[in-house]
């Protein structure tokens, strides 16, 4: 079906997964339903599952909140990584769909990007190209809190601070959530949380979603004169509602899709004062105290960067003035317009302090297993069309050996990108390992022993985070002593354990 033909959906989703680092951990499990713009389901849900990988232990937190142990019959019956990343990007990629999750554009959809990278799958794709786009509920729960708040019974935790916890909101609103970090329970209170959302308050509800084409951010953010607006954002403090009035910078990098913002809770007048470099050491600061303006020593930095195609909440200046905003966000309008003003006047010499800053700030990545170095720039298009046709042709193969066969005509490929190698050879070897020879298969015996038993060879690690078997070991013994976990969570920690120790078993031994 072609993209004009193909009716526009959301595709609610959610995962769970062997931890909390998008870059290294891997999802256990994906659910998903899909919806029409009425939120209405189409079709069946589904639910799928993937073995734990040989090259990355669980955390034995991600073990106590899901209640999958790694060796769970479910997960030992599922079916490959490789298996699911093709069947999830399929599912993803279908024209018109909006990607839609629970905390999806900081969490999900990342695990998804590297899901899709480890596999030689299109990491991007699906979340732009023929009418695709995506959107995170969080975010827009976030908005109506501010701006709509009559919408729902907001909960706060025991210290009576508010907190947006999908299974606290779903109690609190009495939505369906009868089985909280289940992947496809979080999906159908997702959409139960989405309906009450637009039902409140739909012109607020379009509003939002119409944030996910990046020439409508664009024409919010990026005005000829710098005009003010209203962003919503987890970065900003829940003590101010989580949102500030910003002005932009425009584009200041080769990035056409991140702006610069300042802050205009902070005067910039006194900034005009520091040069660059001052602006640079300013920019890192851990966040300031309450009475960050009156201790100018602490002060961070008042500049965020906000980027177009992430489907952020902006909205023009005068929502601040729907009922009861301002007070919300603790601000003065008066004093937001006069920073405004000063901002206006003194655009160029702000700029060039932010110019100033990017010089001192901006530099590269550094090394990092292949498999955790998606961001470390674009694949190029020729190693791109013949990954996208390896799979094309994968898809079709009819036997184990044929798939050996296309294994190995992928390791002899002579890829332009120098990390493509050794994301190819891992591929491999966690799917087709009799397609290795004897030296690729070694490479592959040792990076699993340097990875997770560091110090038993003279190899050196990856930098990455710290998931090897004596960590974990130590903090299993840490989580037993932990009573802000339940009993019956806790008690998950002696099978893990367990599991543990077999699997060191396994690698130092091979059997």
């Amino acid at each position: 079906m072609s993209v004009a033909t193909q009716p526009p959906s959301f595709l609610f989703f959610d995962l769970e997964t062997t931890g909390a680092d998008p870059a290294f951990d891997r999802p256990l499990q994906f659910a998903a339903i899909r919806t029409d713009p009425a939120l209405e389901p189409i079709g069946e849900p589904v639910v799928w599952y993937a073995r734990p990988p040989d090259d990355c232990l669980a955390h034995p937190a991600a073990v106590m909140t899901t209640g999958l142990l790694p060796d769970d019959p479910v997960l030992a019956r599922a079916d490959s990584e490789a298996n699911l990343a093709n069947r999830v990007h399929r599912l993803v990629s279908q024209p018109n769909t909006c990607v839609v999750g629970f905390n999806n554009l900081r969490f999900d959809a990342p695990m998804l990007r590297f899901l899709f990278w480890r596999n030689l799958l299109d990491p991007y794709r699906h979340e732009w190209a023929d009418g695709n786009s995506r959107f995170d509920v969080l975010d827009a729960a976030r908005a109506y809190r501010l701006l709509a708040p009559a919408a729902l019974d907001w909960p706060v935790d025991g210290e009576g601070r508010p907190t947006l916890r999908l299974s606290e909101l779903s109690a609190a609103n009495g939505l369906t959530h009868e089985n909280a970090h289940d992947a496809l329970s979080d999906v159908e209170a997702t959409i139960e949380l989405a309906r009450a959302l637009r039902d409140a308050d739909p012109a607020l509800w379009e509003r939002l979603l119409a944030a996910r084409d990046k020439r409508e951010v664009a024409r919010v953010v990026d005005q000829p004169d710098h005009a003010p607006f209203l962003h919503v954002s987890p970065r900003l403090p829940a003590r101010i509602s989580s949102a500030s009035m910003f002005c932009s910078f425009g584009q200041v990098d080769g990035n056409r899709n991140r702006r610069e913002c300042w802050d205009l809770r902070f005067d910039p007048m006194p900034w005009l004062d520091l040069d660059g470099a001052e602006w640079a050491e300013r920019r890192f600061l851990k966040t300031p105290p309450i009475e960050a303006e009156c201790d100018w020593d602490q002060l961070r930095l008042p500049i965020k960067s906000i980027h177009l195609n992430r489907v952020p909440v902006v909205l023009p200046a005068e929502a601040l003035r729907r009922d009861g905003v301002a007070q919300r966000m603790v601000i003065d309008p008066a004093r937001i317009d006069a920073h405004a003003r000063f901002f206006h006047r003194h655009f160029d010499a702000l700029r060039e302090r932010l110019l100033g800053v990017l010089e001192h700030t901006e530099g590269d990545f550094p090394p990092r297993a292949a498999e955790q170095s998606l961001y470390a720039g674009f694949v190029p298009d020729a190693d791109r069309r013949h990954l996208d046709d390896w799979w094309g042709r994968a898809r079709g193969l009819r036997s184990r050996d044929e798939a050996v066969a296309h294994a190995r005509d992928l390791l002899a490929w002579p890829f332009e990108d120098p990390r493509l190698p050794e994301l190819v050879e891992g591929f491999v070897a966690r799917n087709l390992p009799e397609a290795l020879d004897e030296a690729a298969a070694e490479r592959w015996r040792a990076r699993l022993v340097d990875r997770l038993h560091p110090g038993e060879r003279l190899g050196e690690a990856h930098p990455g985070p710290d998931r090897d078997f004596p960590t974990l070991f130590a903090e299993v013994e840490r989580l037993a002593g932990d009573e802000h976990w339940s009993a019956e969570q806790r008690a998950l920690l002696g099978p893990y354990r367990h599991w543990l120790e077999g699997r060191e078993r396994v690698l130092l031994t091979g059997g």
